[in-house]
């Protein structure tokens, strides 16, 4: 199974890339592996950098994409973008987090996709504890 979440994850990365390029983002890495997990995909909007969490479904029985981005998968892609920052020394660096539902049919067609900018933002506290 976990090869044919990949293949689906895959596909859906690929289409989300592909929406972001058409809206002028500029994509800077994908896939971008960190200890707290990884970022799917790393762009600029204008000043902004963007970390984009992807969540790709075959229908909806297993809840829409955006359900899956829980608390605990923010404290994670927040962790993980904090070490992309100080990585590449951008810690005074606006930045932002959004995430990409994507929905295809069974054939691979994409039915629907949603963008939500600023989906979350990183709270005060202690991320590394």
């Amino acid at each position: 199974m976990t090869g044919y979440r990949q293949t689906i994850g895959k596909l859906g990365e690929e289409e989300a890339v592909r929406i972001l390029s058409e809206k002028n983002y500029g994509i800077l890495c994908r896939n971008y592996q960190t200890p707290y997990g990884e970022l799917d995909i790393v762009a600029r909007d204008g000043e902004a950098l963007v970390f984009i969490e992807v969540k790709t479904r075959i229908g909806n029985s297993y809840g829409s994409g955006l359900e899956a981005v829980t608390r605990r998968k923010q404290r994670h892609l927040t962790r993980a973008a904090l070490l992309y920052l100080c990585r590449h020394r951008l810690r005074e660096q606006a930045c932002r987090f959004d995430v990409m539902s994507m929905e295809f049919s069974h054939d691979g067609t994409l039915k629907t996709h949603l963008h939500i900018q600023g989906a979350f933002g990183m709270e005060r506290g202690n991320y590394y504890s």
